[in-house]
């Protein structure tokens, strides 16, 4: 089992990293890091709630079919 400080180090390395790519993170998503370091939240339901936000931004993003 991980500790808070092994998860929060873990994090801020991934974090880290994809800064370096160019991406920054959402405010909601850091959100969902916090609760994965505190142990709160799982990656998984993490990884779920991301998916499921850019979903949603995709499907708003999605013009109506004209009938």
């Amino acid at each position: 089992m991980t500790t808070e400080n092994e998860r929060r180090h873990a994090i801020e390395q991934a974090i880290a990293n994809t800064r370096i790519e160019g991406h920054e993170p959402t405010p909601e998503f850091m959100a969902d890091m916090e609760a994965v370091a505190k142990g709160s939240m799982t990656t998984e339901q993490a990884r779920a709630a991301s998916l499921a936000r850019a979903l949603a931004a995709d499907a708003a993003a999605v013009p109506p079919t004209s009938r």
